[in-house]
């Protein structure tokens, strides 16, 4: 008879016996336990508010960029139906949660750039917490351990709180929060998600189970690529159930089949509502909406961490997540083991795609995957010890993130889609129009004109220039358009930043 292992996050009586009662983060080192918790109470309120300022200020400082200007187009459409038709139209591939939600809430506070970007980092603000809370559901006692393990509870309090706070401060979780987009979306029903799943797993109760699908079904639903992590998950239940058994005769398979069940109501649910989507996106693969991806090298998810923390970041932020990965696996391996299955998993999964069938390799696209990372770096710094050297290790962490977000924010990464939209507005004669190459470019420069002026502007149709002026981006097109643009157009009126206006 088959004696199920252990069916939780976190060490048995067995394995925790030879510990040593002064090192883990399941101890509280030289602290006393209140001590711990104001301390990852504080750090946790600290996240919070530098990672909420790092997402809210001067939100309007950069100008539109043509893909806000498409969700700004669909989500100023007057009622709910036109919304998610023009959506459909203008971001093909994907459903209109971002955009249907961007239209409330223009409705209540405006349509201006900040506005609209508001959103996007209420959503991030708020994703801080649930990684927070995500942490301490993978390292907290169960609640029947907690009265004789408080020393484990209070180290994964500080462990979360650590967690959050690397996260708060990290540039590629904070960027993509200050984009009027889908994305902050999609990351925020992912990291809820996830977060039901780690209860689930841990402790089963309906309303984990239920929000392990509904969150699955609204991530999927704001971005298609939110379907990497509930796949890799999947391999989590396989671990599950390849050490319980694979029939529900412990408590441990029987939340893994429950998980299973949530999963599959999901996908039960999801289909039906996307199938005219899935169209949108079969369509727009075909017709070369995706071809600007390029294929990925091998070894493309090791490079997408360094990338995104940047160069001085991502050795400090390796070296604390890999020590956390060592010190944690001895002490709290299914802590560990899942935080290492959802960072690689969904980066993975997005090389073998790129070579199965098309290109696919994009950092939006895997954004989740950085919680776990951080989370890892976080158990790194607990891991050192002492309360100096862990503040040593806090401060080197929290140091590069900010100096990575300091020297991004140092150099332009805008278009002057405005300026030119007023100059090209300006050099129109009574009767003419004028349009924008790439074509999907016109939202946003209907965005910037009086809305007296947006019916003088029409969308670029290649061999058809009927307008007088056109808007040239100076990146991503093509040189053979690019070349035909400036032969038909060979009057330059200006060569702003990211964008030449040009006139016949």
């Amino acid at each position: 008879m088959r004696v199920p292992a252990r069916p939780d996050f976190g060490p048995t009586e067995q394995n925790t016996a030879h510990r040593a009662p002064d090192k883990g983060f399941s101890q509280a080192v030289a602290l006393s336990a209140r001590t711990t918790r104001n301390i990852a109470f504080l750090l946790f309120l600290v996240a919070i508010l530098l990672g909420g300022f790092l997402r809210f200020s001067d939100l309007g400082r950069l100008e539109m960029s043509d893909d806000e200007g498409a969700s700004w187009a669909a989500a100023a459409a007057p009622t709910i139906h036109e919304v998610i038709s023009l959506q459909a139209r203008l971001n093909p591939g994907k459903m209109a949660v971002h955009e249907v939600l961007l239209h409330e809430w223009m409705a209540l506070f405006g349509d201006s750039i900040g506005t609209q970007r508001a959103l996007s980092a209420t959503l991030g603000t708020i994703t801080i917490a649930i990684v927070f809370w995500i942490g301490w559901g993978l390292c907290a006692p169960l609640p029947r351990d907690r009265a004789k393990d408080t020393a484990r509870s209070d180290g994964a309090m500080m462990v979360a709180a650590l967690g959050a706070l690397i996260y708060a401060t990290n540039l590629v979780t904070m960027k993509y929060t200050r984009e009027a987009r889908m994305y902050p979306v999609m990351l925020t029903a992912t990291l809820a998600q996830v977060g039901c799943f780690v209860r689930a797993s841990r402790r089963g109760g309906l309303f984990s189970y239920a929000g392990t699908a509904f969150f699955a079904v609204v991530a999927i639903a704001a971005h298609f690529a939110a379907a990497l992590v509930p796949a890799s998950e999947g391999l989590w239940i396989l671990m599950m159930l390849a050490r319980s058994g694979m029939r529900p005769i412990s408590e441990e398979s029987r939340r893994a089949w429950r998980l299973v069940a949530a999963l599959a109501v999901a996908a039960i649910a999801f289909f039906p509502l996307a199938t005219s989507a899935l169209r949108g996106a079969a369509s727009a693969v075909e017709g070369g909406a995706i071809n600007w991806i390029k294929r990925p090298p091998i070894w493309a998810p090791v490079a997408l961490f360094n990338k995104a923390t940047g160069s001085f970041g991502f050795p400090v932020l390796f070296v604390a997540a890999a020590y956390g990965t060592v010190r944690g696996w001895r002490r709290e391996r299914d802590a560990v083991a899942f935080c290492l299955i959802w960072m690689w998993g969904p980066p993975i999964l997005m090389v073998v795609a790129s070579y199965a069938a098309a290109p696919l390799f994009v950092e939006r696209y895997a954004l989740s995957s950085f919680a776990p990372f951080f989370m890892l770096a976080g158990i790194g710094v607990w891991e050192l010890g002492s309360p100096r050297l862990r503040a040593i290790g806090l401060a080197m962490v929290v140091a590069v993130s900010l100096g990575h977000v300091v020297v991004f924010n140092r150099k332009p990464h805008d278009a002057e889609w405005r300026e030119a939209a007023l100059l090209g507005a300006a050099n129109l004669h009574p009767g003419e129009t004028m349009t924008t190459v790439p074509a999907y470019s016109i939202s946003v420069v209907r965005f910037y004109l009086p809305p007296s002026d947006r019916d003088r502007t029409i969308a670029f149709v290649r061999g058809h220039e009927d307008a007088a002026v056109v808007l040239l981006r100076d990146h991503g097109v093509s040189p053979s358009v690019e070349a035909t643009i400036h032969r038909q157009y060979p009057i330059e009126l200006a060569h702003l930043r990211g964008v030449i206006v040009l006139r016949k």
